[in-house]
């Protein structure tokens, strides 16, 4: 599915660029600086383009580590399924590596999948994933904007310690009814978009399901999503929005209506999914000089798996609870300073682990009520942006943040600078260091998105992770052919990460403290990164040079490791070009060195404890030490835009993922060696080269 590349070729005057933009470019110094027409004179149209804009801010903003490329050129990238999908668009770009072939896990300058802040309309996500991660839950046709940080955070944001995702989805007109219909090969989706009172209110409403188990009746799965957004402009000062998401994963099985007495009686129900609401209030002053968000939000994640074989039953749930408020001001009235402030706070409430059992088969496994934990996040911001002159641009800020447990209170300061050195009108040098707090962690074995995934709080015992990054980069741009290119060099160091030990017992266990141990890790490298936004040729090139490794006491004997997912080398390219004004192409070239494993390398014997014989025990390397090959996929997709009638307008697709059926390894197995009489390591993928079409119709 696409969503038409709208900022192509898209224009606004100066007046609606000063309205529309960020604080920063609503007053240069007062409102009275803008000049007024004499009277009988015409006033001349002058025009901005967007791109030209951004391309402003990239050079003249201190800000680094910012992915903020079009969402619809995002959307542009080949995907799995012809699923287009926003994350695993940015797993494209530099810095944001993915984990197994094919799903969403972003793993951000070292970091693990859990320390990535995911926020919908203010609202924050805490499983982002479908079908076991491989589809997020972003309807594409829902998407205004989604902007990634890896460094260099603006002090509003905190709470993880890698990046932050702020997507954010689109305003229904107010004057106009608009309507989208994509049909896919694994999902289909509808918006319409309408004003419900003509320039003062406008509703927006989406759906999107899989019809994998209308298409395979073996397979009793589905997902959906549901949006809404409401929108009310009560005056030109005053707006006001309320948006909603809905969505679950759902698996069902069972043969209890089975006519077959001899066949054993079994019926599975798995539900997993999120609910999430937030209102904001935005209010700008007469003078263009102030701005107002309050923002109230909450978020609900939830998983049930109930399981029955004959008269034996298990039942496990889990539930996460936030409400959050968010109060943010933004002061630009005085001269050479952009100020920015504001206080949070987030009320938690986890319940992991409840379990039900009942039959003779389930004296194992213990009824429990789960243990309820109650917490509180909060914390304040002030950040100031201080022109100094024309080539100088310092940003300071200072971000307190705290989390209440039951008998100890973290407090925790967040400094964060930036830096920014003109060289000319298209070049500049930036530096910046950011430290970020994270008060919950992701209890997890797996790299798949599993409903037995849980996230705890930081209790007396698991103190809050913490990770301090240091950035230096070169920015450039070239407005003639519409090329950005930055240049970057990162080191990262991060505490109080957590691990399992061998052998951990994750699932229904309300004393996971015992399982982890306690470490550090670092992250550096650098990152390439090319960007083109406009003209006929779009599209992208990537290139990340990276090292990540842990250290912990009670593993790989206290010595230093790689990280699950380091990989020296990531180069991607995305190339998008629009052949005819009907027909266009897009690809992608993918190259990433493979992830470590840690492997068996020999077998020695031992006598067997009754001293009756000898047993074959297996001898490993360090951890980490070995290596998947390097994987490298083509991936293409072609466009075919048609109109059906005057005002209905599609576009077709027929996409091609991995295109020469090479093998991505994900995993290993130890299996004989005929020819050299001994073992060797199998590498196997999860994808071979898939096909799909899609029809995108919009009114």
């Amino acid at each position: 599915m696409m969503i038409q590349n709208i900022m192509k070729h898209q224009s606004t005057s100066i007046l609606l660029a000063s309205i529309c933009l960020p604080l920063q470019l609503l007053a240069q110094k007062n409102s009275s600086s803008i000049p007024r027409p004499t009277q009988g004179k015409k006033l001349e149209e002058v025009t901005v383009s967007v791109n030209s804009v951004k391309r402003k801010l990239f050079i003249e903003s201190a800000q680094m580590g910012k992915t903020d490329l079009p969402v619809s050129m995002l959307l542009k990238a080949p995907a799995i399924g012809g699923e287009q999908d926003i994350i695993k668009a940015l797993q494209l770009t530099p810095g944001v590596k993915q984990g197994t072939e094919g799903s969403i896990g972003m793993y951000v300058r070292g970091g693990g999948n859990d320390e990535n802040l995911i926020m919908l309309d203010g609202a924050t996500i805490y499983n982002a994933g479908h079908l076991l991660g491989f589809f997020s839950l972003f309807n594409n046709t829902t998407l205004k904007e989604a902007q990634l940080y890896k460094s260099s955070f603006p002090a509003q944001y905190g709470g993880r310690m890698s990046s932050v995702l702020d997507v954010r989805t689109k305003d229904a007109s107010l004057q106009d009814y608009h309507t989208q219909v994509n049909i896919g090969t694994i999902t289909s989706s509808a918006n319409v978009q309408l004003p419900v009172v003509k320039d003062k209110v406008s509703l927006m409403l989406a759906g999107r399901r899989t019809y994998i188990d209308k298409v395979m009746k073996s397979v009793p799965y589905y997902f959906y999503d549901l949006n809404g957004k409401l929108v009310f402009k009560a005056n030109e000062r005053n707006r006001f929005y309320l948006s909603s998401y809905y969505g679950d994963d759902v698996l069902r099985s069972s043969n209890l209506n089975s006519k077959n007495e001899d066949q054993k009686q079994i019926a599975t129900n798995m539900k997993m999914g999120n609910k999430v609401w937030s209102a904001k209030w935005n209010r700008l002053s007469a003078n263009n000089l102030l701005a107002y968000d309050l923002n109230l939000s909450y978020s609900n994640f939830k998983y049930l798996v109930d399981g029955r074989a004959d008269n034996n039953i298990l039942s496990v749930r889990s539930a996460i609870r936030d409400y959050n408020g968010r109060y943010d001001v933004r002061y630009a009235g005085i001269n050479g300073h952009k100020i920015t402030s504001g206080i949070h706070a987030t009320y938690h409430y986890f319940n992991p682990n409840i379990v039900n059992t009942s039959g003779p088969q389930m004296a194992l496994f213990t009824n429990s009520t789960g243990k309820k934990i109650y917490n509180t996040e909060a914390a304040v911001y002030v950040n100031d942006e201080i022109t100094i002159n024309d080539k100088y641009l310092l940003t300071a800020g200072m971000r307190l943040s705290g989390m209440t447990t039951g008998s100890k209170n973290y407090i925790n300061p967040e400094p964060r600078i930036g830096f920014k050195y003109s060289l000319s009108e298209e070049s500049s040098l930036k530096l910046s260091y950011a430290r970020m707090t994270q008060y919950l962690h992701l209890v997890s074995s797996s790299s798949l998105a599993l409903p037995t995934d849980l996230w705890y709080p930081v209790t007396d015992n698991v103190k809050p992770g913490i990770s301090d990054q240091l950035s230096i980069g070169y920015y450039h741009t070239i407005p003639s052919m519409d090329i950005s290119i930055s240049t970057e060099l990162y080191y990262k160091r991060m505490q109080n990460l957590l691990e399992y030990k061998e052998g951990a017992l994750l699932v229904m266990n309300n004393d996971y403290e015992k399982e982890l141990v306690h470490g550090c890790g670092e992250a550096y490298g650098a990152e390439l990164f090319v960007s083109k936004t406009a003209g006929r040729f779009t599209g992208w090139l990537g290139y990340t040079l990276s090292f990540a490794t842990r250290k912990f006491d009670s593993l790989n004997s206290g010595k230093q490791y790689y990280a699950r997912y380091d990989r020296r080398h990531d180069l991607s390219l995305v190339a998008m070009y629009d052949i005819t004004p009907k027909w266009s192409i897009s690809t992608t070239w993918i190259y990433a060195t493979g992830s470590p494993f840690t492997g068996q390398v020999s077998q020695y014997i031992v006598p067997s404890p009754g001293l009756t014989g000898v047993e074959a025990l297996p001898a490993y390397t360090g951890r980490n030490e070995l290596r998947l090959s390097a994987s490298f996929r083509t991936d293409m997709d072609l466009q075919y835009k048609f109109k059906i009638s005057k005002r209905v307008k599609a576009d077709a697709h027929l996409s091609v993922y991995n295109l020469f059926n090479r093998t991505q390894p994900y995993t290993v197995q130890r299996v004989p060696d005929e020819k050299n009489n001994g073992y060797k390591y199998q590498q196997k993928g999860l994808f071979g080269t898939i096909t799909a079409a899609s029809l995108n119709i919009s009114l």
